[in-house]
């Protein structure tokens, strides 16, 4: 995924979540496949194939190999490898793996996000500075890893931009098909690897449908804590908190549900990371309550920023 920059991110909240992150300094990463767009980290695989073929018919190579008694080579392998490994390998990425994230958005007064995410209208919305989150994020990401634990980075849209994530890993992949074992035509593990690092980028690719909210995502990937995949999820736990930026995996009571999560340290961040306060068009704070109630917490931020909605809305 290529460098992106922008200027300030925007979290939209309720005031309840508003005064938690603030007092208890720390964003919580909820998990994505409990959000609102049911296709989190579904959307993007139906485009794999798509991309895949249109990359092989640039450049085609010889391939062959035999599957259950079929014989398949060409443009028909390719295609007939790359739809088992997205039925093997896309089906464990949801089974073994979940994402933590946290949204903002690159605006920072919309009615659709007042009316979504901050209580109708009633809660405020928060400034970050984009390019403290993402250079504090640099501090524990692992190196040399394609399927990446850490991300923060712009959602895509639009088909066009999604399959563009895309083609780097399949020519990659492209490149490694000569490693098939044979008998039954089964990728090498560097081809499973690389699919896992296509399915990785899935956090960050949604339906256009949702392309107002401007989004912008700070993500975690959690292996489950399986039997056979106990000792990863401890390695991996470990590194994400081994800066006292993320803290380690925590659970919550909701309704009659637990709910697990991973929480952004603020202090590790840095309080300067927060640059506006912003209260929503049905707000009943004031400008007052939120100087006073920034003061008390520790957080410097000058009266100009402390700004009300443009949104005629009640």
């Amino acid at each position: 995924m290529k460098t992106q920059t922008t200027g300030t991110v925007y979290h939209y909240c309720s005031v309840e979540s508003f005064y938690s992150i603030l007092h208890n300094k720390m964003l919580r990463l909820s998990d994505i496949g409990k959000s609102n767009d049911y296709m989190e980290r579904r959307w993007l695989q139906l485009f794999i194939l798509e991309t895949a073929m249109e990359e092989y018919e640039k450049e085609p190579f010889p391939i062959a190999f035999e599957k259950d008694g079929t014989a398949y080579s060409g443009r028909g392998a390719v295609e007939e490898l790359i739809r088992y490994e997205l039925k093997t390998m896309g089906q464990h990425w949801y089974d073994d793996y979940i994402t933590y994230a946290i949204c903002f958005s690159e605006k920072g007064d919309v009615l659709s996000q007042w009316r979504g995410y901050a209580d109708d209208g009633q809660g405020v919305c928060i400034g970050f500075r984009a390019d403290r989150i993402s250079g504090m994020l640099k501090k524990n990401r692992e190196t040399g890893r394609v399927d990446r634990m850490f991300e923060f980075a712009r959602i895509r849209y639009t088909k066009a931009a999604q399959k563009a994530l895309i083609r780097p890993y399949i020519r990659r992949l492209f490149r490694y098909l000569h490693t098939l074992t044979g008998q039954d035509g089964e990728p090498s593990g560097e081809l499973i690897r690389l699919l896992r690092a296509v399915n990785g980028e899935s956090a960050f690719c949604k339906n256009p449908a949702f392309s107002e909210e401007r989004e912008w995502r700070l993500a975690v990937n959690f292996p489950i804590p399986t039997t056979d995949a106990y000792q990863k999820f401890m390695e991996r736990q470990g590194h994400v908190s081994q800066n006292e930026l993320f803290s380690k995996l925590k659970t919550v009571v909701v309704g009659k549900t637990i709910k697990s999560y991973v929480e952004l340290n603020l202090k590790t961040l840095g309080l300067d990371a927060v640059t506006s306060v912003r209260l929503g068009p049905k707000c009943r704070l004031t400008k007052n309550d939120v100087k006073l109630f920034l003061f008390s917490e520790g957080v410097a931020l000058e009266g100009e920023n402390i700004l009300t909605s443009s949104a005629t809305y009640r």
